[in-house]
């Protein structure tokens, strides 16, 4: 069976060895309390412009 890999992937983890496989991160991420949403799902913040 072949993995779908996402190419545009957000997470800023590089070396995750889920990083582009969007179905196997969400099930990793299911399973922890403190980060139940991958990267990409999270709130972003927004930074703001000007002073």
């Amino acid at each position: 069976m072949s993995k779908k890999i996402n190419e545009s992937c957000s997470c800023k983890w590089k070396k995750c060895k889920r990083r582009g496989s969007c179905d196997e991160c969400i099930e990793h991420h299911k399973k922890h309390k403190k980060y139940p949403l991958p990267f990409c799902k999270r709130h972003q913040k927004v930074k703001k412009e000007g002073g």
